[in-house]
């Protein structure tokens, strides 16, 4: 992909990227986020993680951690960042890179990124589905709890292969059925009513395989999968 000339950040420190192509869904996305911003990380912690995921909340970010504190000195994308929750977790000697939907998520995250002092860093209103990124451009690309609400989830991961370096990493947590019996008896009827993902696994496997990602699994928590996936030299 040859390189996109984008726009100037604007007053907030945000490039406006959203392409005006944007499919129902993700407009609907847009909306709802938009919409309970202020809300949004006291909702994930109290609500969506232990109620919905079935999974520890602290514990989600005791494993994120360990997976991102190695990350220095490296070109990093967060790919719908949302209000940048990963951020305190990321090494300070990093670029960092965050994308998401929601202009209004992004101000907080910029808010948060420059607590962090990141060597050098930027944010992109964009979709997932369609990166404004050359090839090769990332070392590390992280999807936090974000993949099963992407339309085209295959092809998110298809765009995050091809920005990421040879030997660079693919991190991502989502929920799947399949690993949470107590997860999937509630999953399937707020799936179908929200528009999400019922994936498994295996099913993620398969797409990081066809994109030349080597796919391992590194934890599990309720019905919250966490995967590493390095691109192939």
């Amino acid at each position: 992909m040859e390189k996109e000339i984008l726009p100037q950040p604007d007053k907030n420190g945000i490039i406006r990227a959203l392409p005006s192509e944007l499919s129902e869904v993700n407009r609907q996305r847009l909306k709802q986020f938009g919409a309970f911003v202020f809300l949004y990380d006291f909702v994930q912690y109290h609500f969506v993680r232990p109620r919905i995921h079935k999974a520890d909340p602290q514990r989600h970010w005791e494993i994120l951690k360990k997976l991102i504190a190695s990350v220095k000195k490296s070109h990093v994308l967060d790919i719908a960042c949302g209000t940048g929750n990963a951020i305190p977790h990321f090494d300070s000697s990093n670029e960092y890179t965050g994308l998401d939907l929601s202009y209004s998520m992004l101000k907080a995250a910029v808010k948060k990124a420059k607590k962090k002092k990141f060597q050098k860093m930027s944010f992109i209103q964009g979709n997932a589905e369609k990166l404004h990124f050359e090839d090769e451009s990332f070392d590390f690309v992280l999807i936090d709890t974000a993949l099963h609400m992407i339309p085209k989830y295959q092809l998110a991961i298809a765009e995050t292969a091809r920005v990421l370096k040879k030997d660079g990493v693919f991190l991502c947590s989502t929920p799947v059925v399949g690993i949470s019996k107590k997860f999937d008896a509630t999953w399937k009827h707020i799936s179908d009513k929200h528009g999400l993902h019922s994936f498994t696994e295996e099913n993620i496997k398969e797409v990081c395989s066809r994109n030349g990602l080597f796919y391992s699994r590194y934890d599990t928590n309720g019905g919250v999968l966490y995967l590493h996936a390095q691109k192939a030299r």
